[in-house]
């Protein structure tokens, strides 16, 4: 699953924020900045000259964009923390907390697992979601194959034979919806919440 930073765009004679276009996950592709010039209302009218962007890593300062307002120096292209609460308004902070949740969840469903069939750790990013799949496929395909080598982190490349990885492979999804369960519900809460202080209290 694609992940994409956050793109600030700001006027760079005032360091004044014009559009932040938030994290995206999933099915999503990097926009050029003619495509977003044409997509942010905020954009539309203004000569791209007179504008700067900043391109985030994905998780970046999550934490502090859930509670802060901000601007950038249109020097340093820093950006500049208005630590002074209250942050921000009410729908601005519980986005932010949101994205913060998101990233978390995919931080904690990367970090791998433990196998308590196998008794061994397992790596979980998306690559190795992918392999996982693969290797899946291939038993399908292939019925003949009784066993694959796996590497895992306490003990290198062990032997699993087809039942033990398909084990393994029930608990891996096991592992991530519980993640992904989590995120939801604390997703809600965020929506649920009339308050910052509310929001602040919601963690991962």
């Amino acid at each position: 699953m694609k992940q994409i930073g956050r793109k600030i765009y700001y006027e760079m004679a005032t360091g004044n924020v014009l559009v932040d276009t938030g994290e995206r996950v999933g099915s999503v592709v990097e926009t050029t900045l003619e495509q977003d010039f044409e997509a942010y209302r905020a954009l539309k009218d203004r000569v791209p000259e007179t504008v700067g962007c900043l391109q985030l890593d994905f998780g970046q300062d999550a934490d502090k964009f859930s509670q802060y307002l901000y601007r950038i120096d249109p020097k340093t292209k820093a950006i500049l923390w208005d630590l002074t609460p209250p942050a921000a308004p009410l729908e601005q902070v519980k986005k932010a907390k949101i994205d913060f949740l998101n990233t978390e969840c995919f931080k904690a469903i990367h970090a791998g697992f433990l196998s308590t069939s196998t008794s061994h750790t397992f790596r979980f990013n998306e690559e190795d979601q992918a392999n996982f799949n693969q290797q899946s496929t291939l038993f399908l395909l292939k019925p003949e194959l009784t066993d694959t080598q796996w590497k895992t982190e306490d003990a290198g490349i062990v032997t699993l034979t087809k039942a033990q990885f398909i084990d393994v492979v029930f608990e891996a999804g096991q592992y991530k919806q519980q993640h992904i369960e989590k995120y939801w519900t604390l997703k809600g809460k965020v929506e649920a919440a009339t308050t910052k202080e509310e929001v602040d209290q919601i963690n991962w």
